[in-house]
């Protein structure tokens, strides 16, 4: 890995930025650059398709978990009455019974909190290591791969009744009109199949470097 210099870094990022924020965006075929570091694709500058909606990591569950709950005003009220009872002007019992409520809810909190991050984590990793067919020059063929693998400029593959692993450009289907039928209920709920339809003026075999320009992905 070679080493960078801040201000490249910089540089590097504020190209990244306004390449993504581009009403078209000029996406180049990654098959050229196959094997190369990511400092050497040209689509580096765009985000990766692994997805992650997990709230905590290891480290940081507890200081930003406690941060969460005292968020909460009922939180706030029952630990500041346990800090008066340490007061002995105004303590009305034992201050260490005072903070055995708030603790006790807090903690169930917590644990519920984590139970439910480690499903969604889960849940991640089991769409993340979906497999998918993505194109390989070296090897001249699709090749199993993941879902989190898939880059913009890579060419996917995906058969007939198959999940689409990413917001993708249609080349070419096995329709001799060039035509296919996809259901977004994920997205929007509709369960009523949408044609869609290659793009015309394209080769079915794969070409070695090719340029694309796209709107920006539909959210």
């Amino acid at each position: 890995m070679t080493w960078k210099s801040p201000l490249a870094l910089l540089r590097d990022a504020l190209r990244g930025q306004r390449a993504r924020e581009r009403e078209l965006r000029n996406l180049v075929s990654n098959l050229p650059y196959e094997g190369l570091e990511k400092g050497k694709q040209p689509n580096r500058h765009f985000p990766g398709n692994a997805i992650k909606t997990t709230k905590y990591t290891l480290l940081l569950f507890i200081p930003m978990n406690l941060f969460e709950q005292f968020h909460r005003l009922a939180n706030i009220y029952f630990v500041g009455l346990a800090i008066l009872n340490f007061v002995p002007v105004v303590n009305a019992f034992q201050p260490e019974v005072a903070l055995i409520p708030i603790c006790i809810i807090m903690a169930l909190t917590a644990l519920k909190d984590a139970w439910e991050d480690f499903r969604r984590y889960q849940s991640d990793r089991k769409l993340n290591n979906t497999p998918c067919l993505i194109y390989s020059r070296k090897e001249k063929q699709f090749m199993e791969r993941r879902w989190k693998d898939v880059r913009v400029g890579d060419f996917v593959k995906v058969f007939c009744n198959e999940i689409v692993p990413a917001d993708l450009l249609l080349l070419h289907t096995s329709d001799p009109h060039g035509v296919c039928h996809i259901e977004t209920a994920n997205l929007d709920g509709e369960t009523n199949l949408k044609q869609r339809r290659a793009m015309s003026g394209l080769c079915i075999s794969v070409r070695i470097s090719c340029y694309y320009f796209c709107q920006h992905p539909c959210r």
